[in-house]
């Protein structure tokens, strides 16, 4: 094998090359299909790209309903005509998730010929590794799908045709990059700019340069038209510096000390860290063509949150493109340093340990695998068969409201609709009322959200979440919903539906026949009266001792729920009333505790949502008897 290394040529490395395209490509596309049938894609974006290129593929193009606008109104992504076709032979998510892992994959083929020019093939085969197995790049794969994370493969086509001069294939695969996405326009604007810097011809520079920005200015007019506030919506981020693109840009240099204390922080500086060290901190050797994706990170460190969040999701996209490039540069320089190549053959042994030891840590410690397999191995299937069942129940194309853990799983239809949303009765940034059509015939939901949306909401968005259990009271009553089903976690109704209605409260003004009386008093708030258990139901009763403000939650063995499933918190509990609460197929419950809990919700390991609890405070414990 060493012998084999060493008398590495460009044939060999091509096939090497291939095998690890295939590689990575199974990999990945595999992981993929786990998490998607485990019902683990719940970061919203898969289920709205797939919900438009469903719509697309059928004649109705940008259309979908997740937000109440054309999808333009969002991003100006128009490759999405040119993709609808592939992805109408198999109109699922599972298409575009193949598709991500494909274009990612095969992007290491523009990259194997930029190294060929550039590099021996031992270091070519370096450069190619870290970026196919570069932890960075899975999570990109792993989080969701984003046209944004298809500009790979095209960012690498467009640096070759930069690196051999040949212009007109650079400016078609630019104009093809930028009809992936609006602000991809700053990585065409900057090489524009490293054309200066690289002493080329006029026409690189000028069409580059005024070409993009022309373009940027003209997508944000199109995307502007079919907004629903009439302006382009991410500008939320940077009010900070102004309401719009004139003053933002005014500000920057006007407020620029404040600029500077927006840009120069602990999660920046984690940002930069992080994205070098899974290149080995080689770019900054040959930091030239990092300016590529300045512009990227401009937009990033100026606007939204920065740091580990944007390492684990497709914002890095631009950032491995461009630290991909300046390692082969890096490299190259190397290997014509007298002073790096003594040092080396010095060190040749611990060198490779070395760097063996550190891309195996990148990939196992900062990469999705070991996550993966945890993950494989420890999921309640039981659970996922649960949730199959009651997707079966829902008939294709059926109009539909549905919350994170579904709504990937179920979004090839033309009438969908988020729960988050419907709960808050708030459209995204608060852009206008979340309004529902009366014929949308399903709600389906695991009452899991409600206890995320209280870590969500409760705080960040405290006006709207309380008026969260009216949205849903108003909506059963308004669309005539019907409770069909329930079991565990999952509940599914249907509109006009008439057949036997399980509960899942009853409010009581009087004291109900209680088998199992207990009169447990929990931090002068709540009382807790006793339980039944009839069949499959356990019922557990309550009394408020007072007003309660706040919505607590309740842990029947180690399982969180929201008080009242979310219907009927303790924020709507009246002095007086007695309130019972039915679980549904529960093992036997032995514990329970009353929780007072705030939190969020953060990426795991695999680039799914989980929630965060940041604070817990238990209002008492007790045992049913």
């Amino acid at each position: 094998m060493v012998n084999y290394f060493k008398t590495l040529n460009w044939q060999k490395l091509a096939k090497i090359t291939w095998i690890l395209v295939f590689i990575y490509f199974i990999f990945t596309f595999s992981a993929c299909l786990f998490k998607y049938f485990t019902y683990q894609y719940n970061a919203l974006d898969l289920a709205i790209f797939n919900q438009v290129f469903y719509n697309t593929s059928i004649g109705k193009l940008f259309q979908f309903t997740i937000h109440p606008t054309l999808y333009l109104g969002d991003h100006f992504e128009i490759m999405i005509l040119f993709l609808a076709p592939l992805y109408s032979l198999y109109k699922s998510p599972i298409s575009l998730l193949l598709m991500q892992s494909l274009f990612l994959a095969l992007s290491a083929i523009p990259l194997y010929l930029i190294c060929k020019k550039h590099l021996r093939p031992q270091t070519a085969l370096l450069a190619i590794i870290l970026y196919l197995f570069n932890p960075v790049t899975l999570n990109i794969n792993f989080f969701e799908f984003h046209m944004l994370a298809l500009a790979m493969f095209f960012l690498f086509w467009v640096f070759y045709f930069y690196d051999e001069n040949k212009f007109w294939p650079f400016i078609i695969l630019s104009i093809l990059t930028l009809m992936i996405r609006e602000d991809l326009a700053f990585v065409i604007f900057m090489f524009g700019i490293v054309a200066i810097i690289d002493k080329k011809k006029p026409k690189w520079i000028l069409t580059a340069t005024i070409g993009s920005a022309l373009y940027f200015l003209g997508a944000l007019k199109m995307v502007s038209f079919f907004s629903a506030s009439s302006q382009y919506k991410f500008l939320i981020y940077y009010k900070w510096l102004g309401t719009s693109l004139p003053e933002i840009a005014k500000n920057f240099f006007l407020q620029f000390p404040l600029v500077l204390q927006h840009v120069v922080n602990l999660a920046n500086v984690e940002l930069v860290l992080g994205f070098l060290l899974v290149f080995i901190f080689l770019p900054i050797y040959r930091p030239k063509y990092l300016l590529l994706c300045l512009g990227q990170f401009m937009e990033i460190v100026l606007g939204f949150a920065s740091g580990e969040s944007i390492l684990r999701t497709h914002y890095a996209t631009p950032f491995i493109f461009a630290l991909s490039i300046a390692t082969i540069f890096s490299l190259e320089s190397l290997s014509k340093n007298q002073k790096a190549l003594i040092f080396y053959n010095k060190f040749k042994d611990l060198i490779l340990i070395a760097l063996a030891i550190t891309l195996i840590y990148n990939f196992l410690i900062l990469g999705p695998l070991i996550p993966l397999v945890t993950d494989i191995a420890t999921i309640n299937y039981k659970d996922v068969a649960q949730k199959n069942y009651f997707v079966r129940q829902i008939p294709a194309g059926a109009s539909l409201i549905t919350d994170y853990d579904f709504i990937s799983n179920l979004s090839s239809r033309e009438k969908l609709y988020s729960l988050n949303y419907v709960f808050l009765g708030k459209q995204q940034y608060n852009a206008g009322d979340y309004i529902v059509p009366n014929e949308t015939e399903y709600l389906l939901l695991n009452f899991n959200d409600f206890v995320g949306f209280h870590l969500q909401y409760e705080t960040a968005a405290k006006e709207y979440y309380y008026q969260g259990a009216a949205n849903m009271r108003k909506l059963l009553l308004d669309k005539n919903y019907h409770l069909k089903m329930v079991s565990g976690n999952l509940a599914l109704w249907q509109r006009n539906y008439q057949g036997a209605e399980p509960t899942l409260y009853t409010i009581f003004q009087k004291m109900p026949e209680i088998k199992n009386s207990q009169n447990i008093k929990l931090a002068d708030q709540i009382e807790f009266l006793g339980s039944n258990q009839t069949g499959n139901i356990i019922s557990l009763y309550f009394r408020p001792l007072k007003q309660i403000s706040e919505n607590y939650l309740i842990k029947l063995d180690g399982q969180i729920y929201a008080l009242g499933y979310g219907f009927y918190p303790t924020s709507s509990w009246q002095t007086g009333q007695i309130v019972q609460i039915n679980f549904y197929d529960l093992p036997k419950v032995n514990n329970v505790e009353i929780l007072s809990m705030s939190g969020g919700y953060e990426l795991n390991g695999i680039g799914s949502i989980s929630s965060v609890i940041d604070s817990e405070k238990s209002l008492g414990k007790f045992n049913l008897q």
